[in-house]
């Protein structure tokens, strides 16, 4: 449900149309007022970028803050007012969730797979079979029922599971032979990421450093970006994990800058992070 937020707010006045032509469409897109750059990729090939006179926005930028919220309550809905009510939640672990997903530890059926869900936990079994139809897949094989509004579906599901934060996980399949690793913002193509980086991140607070590879175009030439980035942490925020795991906002920081006043930037950060996401507006730094 919360998948239109990102849609919804996003502002597509920033966005600029990137097209191949041909000579003569170059030509032509170069004397519109909209034209901002171009560069030649073959003998009549160009890559025009456009500047879109027109944006539309006609979605009110309330309108995905409430889907956000709505999408928060019926989270909450479904744990309060159909999990509290019919199962038994000292049988019931949570270990991680994000806006639209949560991921829970079940004491079942030791006789059965990992695929037995909340049966073995039900402790009102008749208030479960009448609303159960409300929220779960009710006709096997029929992607309407399973992907109806407001329903749940089995994102994934294994004998065990280790997460560190949201979207940041490892959950084994086939009793441990097989596992899907969740590391946001980390090129798993390009790092290599064990179970043991997950644990020792736990046990000893060690922090596995990550390098993504991209490609950026600056000037007309293209360039292979190397990036390092604090991969494996205890926090995951959309925030800058720092060495000691605090977030420091995306603020652009001055070479000029000292050392304490870096420090004091990594304070603020930390501040931020404890009273909520408010926007610092204003650093002042005292020598």
């Amino acid at each position: 449900m919360n998948s239109s937020y990102g849609s919804d707010g996003m502002n597509t006045e920033k966005y600029h149309k990137v097209k191949i032509m041909n000579r003569k469409q170059t030509e032509r897109a170069i004397r519109s007022n909209a034209f901002m750059d171009e560069q030649k990729i073959s003998e009549d090939s160009y890559m025009v970028q456009m500047n879109p006179e027109h944006c539309s926005c006609k979605t009110p930028l309330q309108v995905a803050f409430f889907v956000l919220d709505n999408a928060k309550y019926w989270y909450l809905n479904f744990i309060y007012n159909f999990m509290y009510k019919c199962l038994d939640m000292n049988r019931i672990h949570f270990i991680e969730g994000d806006t639209d997903s949560a991921y829970w530890a079940i004491s079942g059926n030791p006789n059965e797979d990992f695929t037995q869900q909340f049966n073995a936990v039900v402790k009102d079994r008749d208030f479960y079979n009448e609303n159960a139809k409300y929220f779960f897949p009710t006709i096997k094989g029929d992607v309407y029922d399973e992907k109806k509004i407001l329903g749940l579906a089995i994102e994934r599901q294994g004998p065990s599971m280790i997460a560190l934060a949201p979207k940041n996980y490892i959950i084994f399949k086939n009793y441990c032979d097989d596992s899907k690793i969740k590391l946001k913002g980390v090129n798993q193509k390009t790092n290599k990421i064990t179970k043991d980086q997950i644990v020792d991140c736990i046990n000893e607070g060690k922090i596995t450093k990550c390098t993504n590879m991209r490609l950026g175009q600056k000037n007309h030439q293209m360039s292979q970006l190397s990036i390092e980035k604090n991969g494996i942490t205890g926090i995951h925020t959309k925030a800058i994990v720092l060495e000691n795991q605090s977030c420091c906002p995306y603020i652009s920081l001055s070479p000029r800058l000292t050392p304490k006043q870096i420090t004091w930037v990594n304070i603020l950060a930390v501040l931020n992070k404890q009273i909520g996401r408010q926007a610092i507006k204003k650093i002042v730094f005292f020598e």
